[in-house]
């Protein structure tokens, strides 16, 4: 039952709907119904919500603060529109994007990789 409370706040929520309103109501739903006990649960599945959209979010990580203009734009053209930037000092150069299970390394690092590999393969 927690999950369909969840599930209409959370449309609710993207539709636009003022969240002090919807919580207002909703309290007012459950001591209404006598389901005060519910509470905890959907707040708790709330929160769960929450976690698995942020985790899914794109996310675009460069190697220094001066590529964040570029590395925006280059990945916005592949596909990929990023909320956030990282800086990631462990890659060389460039840029990587993750998006919805999709990787895109455009990362000096990874040509590094890639240059060892075809060195040792041969």
């Amino acid at each position: 039952m927690e999950k369909v409370y969840a599930e209409v706040i959370d449309r609710a929520v993207s539709s636009g709907k003022d969240e002090k309103e919807l919580v207002e109501g909703l309290v007012a739903h459950l001591t209404r119904e006598g389901r005060m006990r519910l509470l905890p649960g959907i707040l708790r599945e709330l929160k769960m919500r929450l976690a698995r959209s942020e985790k899914r979010a794109a996310v675009l990580e460069v190697a220094s603060a001066d590529e964040k203009a570029s590395a925006t734009v280059e990945a916005k053209a592949a596909g990929i529109e990023a909320k956030q930037v990282q800086v990631n000092p462990s890659l060389i150069s460039g840029w990587r994007a993750r998006s919805a299970g999709r990787l895109l390394d455009h990362s000096g690092k990874s040509a590094l990789i890639e240059i060892y590999r075809n060195i040792v393969t041969k």
